[in-house]
């Protein structure tokens, strides 16, 4: 497979510039396997090892197509807390030249300030357990 860059499978400028300021400057095979497709709105399924990319595999395609305003364009099933913390830390950093908002949502903590920053949220990752 040639090495294709982010703008080349689709990923909008602003994007792919914030990818590049933190020195992401051409996708990982999984990412290149699936960008196209997922930009385009098919459903995927694909797999990958640990630390391949999936991440962000998944994850430019939700902020490229998620909806700013009103209810949350995207809920994001993750096993644990932790994963939850951490796919939402790097959708808010994709996410943010675009101006949408993303907030973990997950069991086993105070659920007030969850609730504030979720109804605010274009994007949900989520626990399935803590």
């Amino acid at each position: 497979m040639s090495q294709q860059s982010f703008r080349a499978l689709g990923v909008s400028d602003e994007v792919a510039q914030s990818l590049a300021a933190r020195d992401i400057t051409y996708p990982f095979p999984i990412q290149a396997l699936v960008l196209q497709e997922a930009l385009a709105g098919s459903d995927l399924l694909a797999k990958a090892p640990t630390g391949s990319g999936k991440t962000l595999a998944f994850g430019l395609p939700l902020v490229e197509r998620a909806n700013r305003g009103g209810l949350p364009s995207a809920l994001v099933l993750v096993p644990t807390r932790e994963l939850a913390t951490q796919v939402s830390e790097e959708l808010a950093l994709i996410g943010k030249p675009k101006g949408l908002k993303v907030a973990a949502v997950y069991g086993g903590a105070p659920t007030g300030a969850q609730q504030k920053r979720a109804r605010e949220a274009n994007i949900l990752p989520a626990a399935c357990r803590t």
